[in-house]
């Protein structure tokens, strides 16, 4: 048995919170996560989001 995830529309993207802090990226209609980076990488971009 195979189970599909429905796809989302850029606008259901743009619209989407799971409440986490967790970023995705839009692929093919499927939200992939997005690491943040680590160590002084991580810190700039958490610095420049605020």
């Amino acid at each position: 048995m195979t189970i599909t995830t429905p796809k989302l529309t850029f606008e259901e993207y743009l619209a989407y919170d799971d409440g986490t802090d967790t970023r995705y990226e839009l692929v093919n209609g499927e939200l992939i996560p997005i690491s943040l980076g680590s160590g002084q990488h991580g810190e700039q971009v958490l610095t420049a989001d605020n």
